[in-house]
């Protein structure tokens, strides 16, 4: 795999993250995406760069984990192949201003993923913002425990759905008594890709 030479591989990234984007990816349940794993490697400009390099069931291990495992990252600005997506999340920096005020900007070096992380300020006070969609709520948790025993900034936890995405009330209240349960703040976020306008509703 390591024998695709490295013009080639991002190009074949480009397209693949081309194609997550106008299938709106996050939205596919597995087995969709299976369906298009296959799809893609039957692509002249995917499998058949790939065929070059690599047996097909090798290719189809390499697209799910290479450039579809880092996909969510990529779009939210961090990760190997952050330049390659061109629908973009908000990164790092505008979350924080979206969830804390303009005052507030991470401090540098100290974005992390699994999950998304970093510990932002105000020139004042500080603390550790941990993000993510719904379904990774239960990661956010952890982190979140994890940064109070750790002694770092209060944890405060971000749940950021896209633009015609839609949590329930239900959904929201069960995140709010969990984040009571632990003594951490959690924060509701909509937002819309970078590449289109920006809008922010927070609940």
């Amino acid at each position: 795999m390591s024998l695709i030479p490295d013009v080639l591989r991002r190009e074949v990234i480009v397209e693949i993250y081309k194609r997550a984007d106008d299938l709106d990816w996050d939205g596919l349940s597995p087995s969709d995406r299976s369906t298009w794993y296959v799809r893609w490697l039957d692509d002249p400009a995917i499998g058949g760069v790939l065929d070059t390099y690599m047996a097909r069931d090798q290719a189809r291990m390499w697209i799910k984990d290479m450039p579809m495992k880092h996909y969510a990252r990529a779009r939210s600005g961090i990760g190997p192949y952050a330049s390659l997506v061109a629908s973009r999340l908000p990164g790092a920096g505008q979350l924080t201003q979206l969830g804390f005020g303009p005052e507030w900007a991470p401090i540098e070096g100290t974005v992390k993923d699994k999950p998304n992380r970093c510990t932002v300020g105000d020139g004042q006070h500080q603390a550790q913002m941990i993000w993510g969609p719904p379904r990774a709520f239960q990661s956010l948790v952890w982190a979140s425990l994890n940064a109070v025993i750790d002694d770092r900034p209060a944890p405060v936890m971000l749940v950021v759905t896209r633009q015609g995405e839609r949590l329930t009330d239900g959904q929201i209240g069960r995140h709010r008594r969990i984040a009571d349960r632990i003594g951490v703040e959690v924060r509701h976020l909509t937002v819309g890709a970078a590449n289109h306008h920006q809008t922010a509703d927070q609940r």
